[in-house]
């Protein structure tokens, strides 16, 4: 033992083991905390008592386990950090706390000799496997063994519940995790005995191919330099081949061309196959590859992430987790797939792209009982219907304005560079260590105004850390006036840097048009997020600004995006708007007759509502209260708090309890809805809308009480775009969809049809939402020959004729 390492006979171990002997469950921990520490045994204090009901929810009882931790000692303000020599993501050197902590945990396995080892948390999983990463690895079946001597035995890892207290939502992963260890004692866990072909010849990979059974086929792609390195086939939990396509091996690749192109139209072929039930994971990505390079868009049975998601909204939905979920036995392997390169061999990648194979087409099996058991097969079907709209959508793209997106680079350029001049030389530039990424660096920031300037430094208000973000800046400006020519200059850049890193600069595809890929499974409300496609082309267009360009108001005129995005040649482009959509949801979600005949009737409805709540018939569209009414009863309706709108309108708390009671006692349906969504959280954990989408909470329920409100307005508005746009799809072939924008839906028809495009568009979209008295929330439309940016409100008679009569 090294001179700087404490001898065992120093370290007075704080906590002792507690449980019987021998064990059949040993629970590992970190190390003890205060309570522990006081009591002498571990997981005494507030996580030992949840770890007791989480114990008892699977099944298993305390005082059939053992428990320990890795460090005996409690580490300075609990944080074991604090006990590393080294602790990097590429090493990790325990101090002799530890250290000697991990050689007497080893001793006591040993003389306990457990079936089943719970590692709790990180330093837990670490210390007996190697491995790192609590939120991957949890749930996995592992085995320990002692480094020394001949014994080894189950090992589980799951969240701590110290964890689980700060991460609420945990909790029921962790139990989760819990059961399955539980099932371990009656049947211990055996991996499956899988079948992968590998290395097939080219006679192999040809039967294969054609001998694929009917029913359901996963499938699955690795990439490598932008093409397809490899494509994987499962069709059972244990059976996959991998038919490779690229190889580091052999310079002029695995087959000879003719082979290659052999098998690719074979694969053609097999995709197109009717009594086969494709299945991928996040499918809209592989799709891509297959139909740029192969030509061939296989008719997708189920994706199971949008499988799980419409479940379980809320929940993670990589593979990996939802094999934890859904697989019979688990062993996180998605790091095989990471860790690749050229040196490691060809072999590892297609192993891992055949696993990928098994697994989603078990976690498919699964999830095809699973929408039954939740009564969610009709919203799972919808969800499909909506892949291929989607990914049509995506493989079309936007026609770009190269001129346009040049020129606004240009313009974007030219204006941060004199911004940055006059904010450097304002602040002293290099000479006192500042330079023109300054507005990227929290350092930097942070001394200019927390340090050299002395301003109360000011932190967010979720993670606690100082801040100097544009809410941040707002503050130093109410505080500091006088440092607003700065300030102003300062947000400046930073907007023109987001418009032109964002935008003006995002890539294009190779035929110069704007792709972006989609993730119908992008957020819990069903609306789309989006990102650059699979081949470095577009960006997130989920909000595309429309800039400040007109505006007199603007010291700093942002430029409009929109202008970017243009109809093809011979049409035009049409932006679809739903009119206060989530407004007549909440409405219909409280029966308030009143406010529903008000969005009928067109009323300024913040006017009516500010009249209400300040009793005044008086006030005009441009009165402070009718903003307050706007702002206020947008809160109160997704359940704020008086403190909380205190805080958003610039308030006294009484006042804002004034304004609450006034809206409540104008609109007792809001406050009755409230109180239904409230009762459902807690006796079902779930609310839904009425497209029978659900939503499952498993944090504390006591707070996610605004979410779930603003959830179902939320989710239905965006299920009712989405039927919208698969309408359209299926039914108009003429009518193409360009983009899903937030809460509005562009697409572009052949100028000529205008009219008639238009009004199959508004039926298409005039989707009838079945309360009990029915919601159909009307659509507007603005056109326009040259840009989504240059569109304009239009109206054709014949369109409102037909709407009146409707």
């Amino acid at each position: 033992m090294s001179d700087n390492v404490i001898k065992p006979s120093f370290i007075k171990p704080q906590v002792k083991s507690v449980g019987p002997q021998p064990a059949d469950i040993l629970i590992v921990g970190e190390a003890p905390g205060k309570n522990e520490v006081s009591a002498g045994v571990p997981f005494v204090g507030n996580s030992g008592k949840e770890l007791d009901r989480m114990l008892h929810e699977a099944g298993i009882l305390r005082t059939d386990c053992r428990l320990t931790n890795v460090c005996p000692v409690q580490p300075p303000g609990n944080k074991i950090e604090k006990f590393y020599l080294k602790n990097t993501k590429a090493e990790r050197i325990p101090g002799p706390q530890i250290q000697q902590g991990i050689e007497a945990l080893h001793a006591e396995i040993l003389s306990t000799r457990p079936r089943i080892i719970l590692a709790l948390g990180d330093t837990a999983l670490w210390a007996l496997t190697g491995e790192r990463g609590i939120v991957k690895w949890r749930g996995s079946h592992l085995r320990y063994s002692h480094p020394e001597e001949d014994f080894s035995c189950d090992l589980l890892p799951t969240y701590h519940p110290a964890a689980i207290l700060r991460q609420w939502s945990w909790r029921f992963i962790g139990v989760m995790d819990l059961k399955r260890a539980a099932s371990w004692l009656s049947e211990p866990p055996k991996p499956p005995d899988v079948e992968f072909l590998l290395r097939p010849s080219f006679t192999a990979a040809c039967e294969a191919l054609l001998n694929l059974p009917p029913g359901i086929i996963a499938c699955d792609i690795e990439t490598r330099g932008g093409h397809i390195a490899c494509i994987g086939f499962g069709w059972s939990s244990t059976q996959a081949f991998c038919i490779p396509l690229m190889c580091v091996e052999r310079d002029d690749g695995y087959w000879t061309e003719g082979e290659e192109i052999e098998l690719i139209s074979i694969m053609r072929q097999v995709f197109k196959r009717s009594d086969i039930k494709w299945v991928f994971q996040n499918g809209l990505y592989d799709l891509q590859y297959i139909a740029r390079f192969w030509g061939v868009v296989p008719s997708v049975w189920m994706d199971t992430m949008l499988a799980h998601h419409v479940c379980f909204a809320g929940l993670p939905k990589g593979l990996d987790f939802l094999s934890s979920m859904y697989r019979e036995y688990h062993r996180y392997w998605k790091d095989d797939g990471k860790t690749w390169d050229k040196s490691t061999g060809e072999d590892q990648l297609w192993e891992y792209n055949c696993d990928d194979c098994i697994s989603t087409w078990e976690v498919a099996d699964q999830l095809n009982l699973q929408l039954d058991r939740m009564n969610l097969r009709k919203q799972f079907e919808f969800q499909m219907r909506q892949f291929n709209a989607v990914f049509y959508m995506m493989v079309r793209g936007v026609r770009c304005d190269l001129s346009h997106k040049n020129e606004l680079i240009f313009q974007l350029d030219a204006a941060k560079a004199e911004l940055m001049t006059w904010i450097l030389t304002a602040v002293g530039g290099n000479e006192w260590g500042y330079n023109e990424k300054m507005l990227g660096s929290y350092k930097q920031m942070q001394r200019l105004f927390y340090d050299e300037l002395r301003i109360k430094p000011i932190r967010n208000r979720k993670t606690g850390s100082v801040t100097t973000d544009d809410k941040a800046l707002e503050t130093i400006l109410k505080r500091q006036p006088v440092l607003r020519p700065l300030i102003k200059r300062i947000r400046a850049a930073r907007s023109v840097g987001v418009f032109l890193s964002t935008f003006a600069r995002m890539p294009l595809d190779r035929d110069g048009r704007i792709r972006c890929s989609y993730n119908i499974a992008g957020t819990e409300t069903y609306r789309y997020s989006s990102s650059q496609n699979a081949f470095g082309s577009g960006t997130n267009l989920q909000n595309i600004p429309a800039g400040d360009e007109d505006s007199d108001e603007s010291d700093y005129p942002l430029p409009n995006i929109k202008k970017i995005f243009q109809p093809d040649i011979g049409c035009e482009l049409a932006d679809a708007d739903l009119d206060r959509a989530d407004a007549q949801v909440v409405a219909a979600e409280a029966n308030d007759e009143i406010l529903r005949q008000m969005f009928r009737e067109g009323a300024d409805i913040h006017l009516e509502n500010a009249k209400d709540i300040f009793s005044n018939e008086r006030l005009t569209k441009d009165s402070r209260e009718r903003q307050l009414a706007k702002a206020g009863v947008h809160a109160t309706n997704y359940g704020a708090t008086p403190p909380t709108l205190a805080r958003a309108l610039g308030i006294t708390i009484r006042e804002a309890e004034r304004f609450q009671r006034r809206w409540f006692a104008a609109h007792p349906g809001i406050s009755d809805w409230h109180s239904r969504i409230e009762d459902s959280l807690f006796t079902t954990r779930k609310v839904a809308n009425k497209f029978g989408f659900e939503r499952y909470y498993f944090d504390r329920i006591e707070g996610v009480l605004p979410e779930a409100l603003a959830w179902i307005p939320q989710s239905t508005v965006a299920l009712v775009i989405s039927r919208g746009l698969v309408a359209i799809h299926e039914n108009h072939p003429e009518i193409h969809c360009l983009l899903q924008v937030h809460d509005s839906l562009v697409f572009q028809y052949p100028k000529h049809l205008r009219n008639p495009s238009l009004r199959k568009a508004r039926a298409a979209m005039e989707v009838e939402i079945p309360y009990d008295d029915p919601l159909t929330i009307p659509v507007g439309f603005k056109i326009s020959e040259v840009s989504y940016g240059d569109t304009k409100d239009y109206e054709p008679p014949e369109l409102s004729i037909i709407s009146n009569q409707n």
